[in-house]
């Protein structure tokens, strides 16, 4: 089948293979010696660019799994919504009072640390850096707390009907864009025309429990969730997340972290161009001024002489 692909990757697959060896006997005849040796033999995958069918059909899906969890009782995410606030919200008061501490006790600390970089108390290189390392263990253990008080709210809407929907949709497309390559042709990872047959077809890579099967699993799980979320499409940016699902032993979808990442280096780059065009006006008037104080001297000079 010849489709067009976002990206495609290797997986590595331990296949057995027969090799011949030639020796001699002990009456020096020649003789050849067959055995099996494993050897990693990689394969390639692709995944599907959607066109506009598998849009529409993806799209279709997703509102016939939502109905049907409303059906079964879910609520959705604006009546489970208004339910919490008319509720006075899904923390307790002393929770809402932590919270608010933490938050708090985190500004405090980042404030203390700017004043240390800034270094009005005059102290030494090594007190300043003991300090900040104080300072920067505080401000990580509050993070770690706020973010439970903000994962357990989180959590809260993990059962609703759009949710569960989501999840199902991601399946869906999990089951449609994964391919290999056989011979010069892509071929469909999960056999079958529909879902029902392709989750089957999933369910049976899944539960053979090898390297291999995991890890094409794994993978197109880990890249089809990104794209789907987070609208990732370039060769570059599935690159990028590539990377981080190898440099982690047990990877898991974790979508939220790397955007948050890539969004805070893009934030960077655009504070240090800020910057850069802030200094070029700063210098920019100083210039004038020396000119001034330049032509001024100069008149001066020739009205004296």
């Amino acid at each position: 089948m010849s489709i067009k692909t976002l990206y495609t990757f290797d997986i590595n697959k331990e296949v057995e293979e027969t090799v011949k060896e030639k020796s001699k006997d002990k009456d020096g005849n020649e003789i050849t010696i067959e055995k099996t040796i494993k050897k990693n033999q990689p394969v390639s995958f692709g995944i599907r660019k959607a066109n506009r069918k598998l849009y529409e059909e993806a799209e279709l899906f997703y509102a016939v799994k939502l109905s049907e969890g409303i059906k079964a009782g879910l609520l959705t995410q604006p009546l489970l919504a208004k339910r919490y606030k008319n509720d006075g919200g899904p923390m307790s008061e002393p929770e809402k009072e932590r919270y608010a501490e933490v938050y708090y006790e985190i500004l405090l600390r980042q404030e203390k640390l700017e004043k240390l970089k800034l270094n009005l108390e005059n102290k030494t290189e090594d007190e300043r850096a003991k300090k900040a390392a104080v300072l920067m263990t505080d401000i990580i253990e509050l993070q770690q707390e706020l973010q439970a008080f903000e994962s357990a709210q989180n959590s809260l809407f993990d059962q609703t009907a759009e949710n569960r929907a989501k999840n199902m949709t991601i399946m869906w497309w999990v089951l449609h864009l994964a391919y290999t390559k056989e011979a010069d042709d892509w071929v469909s990872v999960f056999d079958g025309d529909d879902y029902e047959v392709k989750l089957e077809s999933y369910d049976k890579l899944e539960e053979k429990s090898d390297p291999y099967s995991t890890e094409v699993v794994k993978k197109f799980a880990y890249f089809v969730t990104f794209w789907y979320l987070n609208g990732v499409s370039t060769e570059e940016e599935f690159k990028q997340i590539e990377k981080v699902y190898e440099t982690d032993d047990s990877p898991e979808i974790d979508e939220e972290a790397l955007m948050e990442g890539l969004e805070e280096e893009a934030k960077e780059e655009e504070a240090k161009e800020e910057a850069s065009k802030q200094e070029v006006k700063a210098e920019s008037p100083k210039t004038k001024r020396q000119s001034k104080k330049s032509k001024s001297a100069s008149d001066e000079t020739k009205s004296k002489s």
